[in-house]
């Protein structure tokens, strides 16, 4: 199948993922470049969504440098922590934090939506907000916020709920991971129209405490991020299987699993415990023309050490930008959202994403995500006591920029667009744009001459040239899309569909000023 963005994408992911069963994964291999980067289309079609910089695919030529970046705290504190029965799990491992689970916003009913884990082991309890930071507990079930009946025969482990803003009856999905008393495995789906009442379960391949799922639009698929584990001794060395369909509950019938991503060798180890990282989660959503993925990279201490030192396993999160849905760059290996590695902080280690992963909230980015301060009231320490939510935000599109001091340019490869006008996400002292012919040469009345050379600082500005009528001229044709700037960052580029500069982009887990999934 042929993209949005151009790329041959195949019908069968087995053509570009080996089959994971008979394949050992690797945890020293060298870091996978996709192939859309060596081999890019003849000409990109840019209708979909803000373009970002996160790679190399929308640059032919630049002086400038790309710059990552990664978001900064919202308050000294977590937006929720353990306060009532359910989650303060009679003083043994309080919780009340996403293992996985989600974090949403409900364009419908204009609310921010949490689901989250409710003690250690515990059940799947739900919460909502105006704001995104201060957060009301439902009562549900029994006078508590629990969503899901507590059964003794199974405990609750992994789950990742989703909201699906383009369905009616099945507007919320969730996949639950439980065992039993003999350490038996189960996986199930359900459905749910409110998010809160939801439907029997359906058994499906089990998957492993920390497995997720997600939509690619890009693909029109449900995937899921399966957990797998190689075991060595008394060691677990985790990485991550694919399984995709046309349908949520599809998966419940997919028998085809292939391997997918593991740590590699630029995944730094952990100066205190050496251990060999390991992918534990990764995790997705589409925003704006690509699919974010989070990568929590697991650094130690293994699990039976963790135990006897009372303390939260090291798992901090990465970023990943795939282009396919398949194929991921990884180029910064900072830390997105890391624990402090301080004892008793509550953000100390452990750290999870919640399944959406991020929320629009107007010009900067909500990323809910679980923390753990391994304080016990109870035990005193313990590796998974004191689980916690914490909000951390960052500009829109702000996860990469192309960075100069003086002045820099950007060349974009041929590129293809049926929109109106030419916008920006930048922030720089000036910025001038230029449509060129597929010879680099400066389309009549859109040279850089043409252009209104002005200071920017927003994450959405009009690019205006003295005759802005010939910029829709040349939609349809293969252009090139020439940047100037001086001292500062340009975040993203992109044609708008429409006189408010909508994106036609995907909103990740919603969006405070948008209905629906997509800027539009």
């Amino acid at each position: 199948m042929i993209l949005h963005n151009g790329i041959i994408s195949p019908d069968k992911v087995g053509e570009v993922l080996p089959d994971c069963y008979r394949h050992r994964p690797s945890f020293c291999v060298s870091p996978h470049t996709p192939g859309y980067l060596l081999r890019k289309p003849a000409v990109i079609p840019i209708d979909c969504g803000r373009q970002l910089f996160v790679d190399d695919f929308l640059i032919e030529y630049t002086d400038l440098q790309r710059e990552f970046f990664s978001p900064r705290p919202v308050g000294k504190g977590p937006v929720l922590a353990p306060e009532t029965a359910l989650e303060l799990n009679s003083g043994i491992c309080p919780v009340a934090a996403p293992f996985k689970d989600g974090a949403f916003y409900d364009a419908a009913d204009r609310k921010f939506k949490l689901w989250y884990q409710a003690g250690w082991f515990g059940t799947i309890a739900y919460a909502e907000s105006s704001d995104g930071i201060h957060w009301e507990r439902i009562p549900i079930r029994q006078g508590t916020n629990s969503v899901l009946p507590f059964r003794r025969d199974r405990v609750r482990d992994g789950a990742c709920v989703w909201l699906d803003q383009e369905s009616q009856d099945e507007r919320f999905k969730m996949y639950l991971f439980t065992r039993d008393s003999a350490k038996r495995e189960y996986s199930e789906l359900r459905i749910s129209a409110d998010g809160l009442t939801w439907s029997r379960p359906v058994e499906l391949m089990p998957g492993g405490d920390t497995s997720s799922f997600f939509y690619n639009p890009f693909r029109n698929r449900w995937v899921m991020s399966v957990r797998r584990i190689y075991q060595d001794g008394a060691y677990l060395y985790r990485y991550r299987s694919y399984r995709e369909a046309d349908s949520f509950m599809g998966l419940a019938e997919c028998k085809e699993e292939f391997f997918w991503q593991s740590a590699d060798a630029e995944d730094q180890r952990d100066s205190v415990y050496d251990c060999d990282p390991q992918l534990y989660s990764l995790d997705c959503v589409a925003y704006e023309s690509l699919l974010l993925g989070m990568y929590q990279i697991y650094k130690g201490p293994h699990n039976l050490i963790a135990e006897k030192l009372a303390r939260p396993k090291r798992c901090d999160l990465y970023l990943g930008f795939s282009r396919d849905g398949l194929q991921f760059s990884r180029e910064n290996r900072t830390p997105f959202l890391a624990g402090t590695g301080s004892d008793g902080d509550w953000n100390e280690g452990y750290i999870h994403p919640a399944g959406g992963l991020c929320i629009v909230n107007d010009e900067s980015l909500y990323f809910y995500f679980g923390a753990w301060s391994g304080v016990s009231p109870r035990l005193g320490r313990h590796m998974y006591a004191g689980g916690s939510t914490g909000l951390a935000e960052l500009r829109r599109d702000g996860f990469a920029a192309l960075t100069t001091k003086g002045m820099g340019q950007i060349v974009t490869p041929v590129v293809r667009f049926t929109g109106e006008d030419l916008w920006v996400n930048a922030s720089c002292k000036a910025l001038r744009a230029e449509v060129r012919s597929c010879e680099n040469l400066p389309l009549e009345g859109l040279s850089f001459e043409d252009c209104l050379y002005e200071p920017i600082d927003s994450v959405k500005k009009l690019v205006r040239w003295k005759r802005q009528e010939l910029f829709k001229k040349a939609a349809g044709q293969p252009v090139r899309i020439a940047f100037e700037i001086s001292d500062g960052a340009l975040y993203s580029f992109w044609v708008a569909h429409n006189a408010q500069g909508a994106s036609g982009g995907y909103l990740a887990a919603g969006s405070t000023r948008n209905m629906g999934i997509r800027d539009i």
